[in-house]
């Protein structure tokens, strides 16, 4: 309960925000607390629907009901938080990936210490030190699959996860090749969006595409490191042209080499098997689900057996 004249310090999300003929205008903003109260904001200063600030606030009477008045306010992605924090914060407002962010970043980046080809080491770790903090928020799609906060990490550790028993069964892949592949292929959907909690594609997003962006990146790294005549280039920007094997769904070429060919499997078993498995838990063992676009709109069956 607010108490007049007192000063109020949270985190917040913006929910709607009002026009006003006063010096400041009203924001709806739902706290960390879980309330809902009245932030206003000086006329000339500019706030964002949809996303979260740490609000400095002192409670004023306006025409009788108590709001906040801002005194300071911040970006959530502009405030160094750690990972535990920063996460807590990302649930609590937004939907978010069913995962523990340290964990994952913990394993992928063993994964990219572990590689031993010096040319596609040095490649994928530049690229993902470089984009590290916006790989590990964005989305991994707009509303197909993983398509909410942390997607992208979660369905590229998922992938990487699979990997491995790739691995151990076809013995010919090229270890390396293919968690370089994983971890860079769509790793451009970071630009492909507007922001990483709300996501709409750009207009680059639309006219280019993550799959284009991911191929110019590798080739602009490889010119800055020396390697752009190296084979292994070449190859890691085959498998980034061909992981979606179709022209129609953005591969300009299918896969022609086996880790490429195995990275489109993958893709396409996480993409798929995650949005059934957040399908079934939505429904009661014995119910169908909901046609599913991905699957063909099929609707699958949750029999009994079903580990919850």
């Amino acid at each position: 309960m607010l108490e007049l004249n007192k000063e109020y310090e949270f985190f917040g999300k913006v929910n709607l925000i009002n026009d006003s003929t006063y010096e400041t205008y009203p924001v709806n903003v739902t706290t960390d607390s879980n309330e809902t109260v009245i932030v206003r904001i000086p006329q000339d200063q500019n706030i964002l629907l949809n996303k979260v600030y740490h609000f400095k606030t002192q409670s004023i009477d306006f025409k009788d009901k108590i709001h906040l008045e801002v005194l300071d306010y911040e970006l959530l992605e502009k405030i160094d938080l750690n990972d535990k924090k920063r996460e807590k914060l990302h649930k609590f407002f937004y939907d978010y990936a069913p995962i523990k962010i340290t964990e994952i970043k913990k394993d992928i980046d063993k994964i990219v210490d572990d590689i031993e080809n010096p040319i596609i080491k040095a490649i994928t770790n530049k690229i993902y030190i470089k984009y590290k903090n916006d790989f590990y928020l964005y989305p991994a799609a707009s509303k197909f699959h993983h398509a909410y906060i942390s997607g992208l990490a979660y369905h590229t550790h998922s992938m990487l996860k699979l990997a491995k028993g790739f691995l151990k069964v076809y013995q010919y892949l090229n270890k390396d090749l293919l968690m370089a592949g994983i971890i860079l292929h769509d790793v451009c959907k970071i630009f492909e969006f507007t922001s990483y909690e709300n996501s709409e594609y750009t207009i680059k997003g639309k006219l280019i595409g993550h799959i284009s962006m991911g191929v110019n990146l590798i080739h602009q790294v490889a010119i800055e490191l020396g390697f752009e005549d190296k084979e292994e280039v070449m190859l890691l920007e085959h498998i980034l042209l061909s992981h979606h094997y179709y022209g129609n769904y953005g591969s300009p070429k299918k896969p022609n080499i086996a880790e490429a060919l195995m990275i489109h499997f993958i893709d396409n078993i996480d993409s798929k098997a995650c949005v059934l498995g957040e399908e079934l838990d939505l429904i009661e063992a014995g119910d169908l689900t909901k046609s599913i676009g991905v699957l063909d709109r099929e609707r699958y069956y949750k029999h009994h057996l079903t580990k919850e």
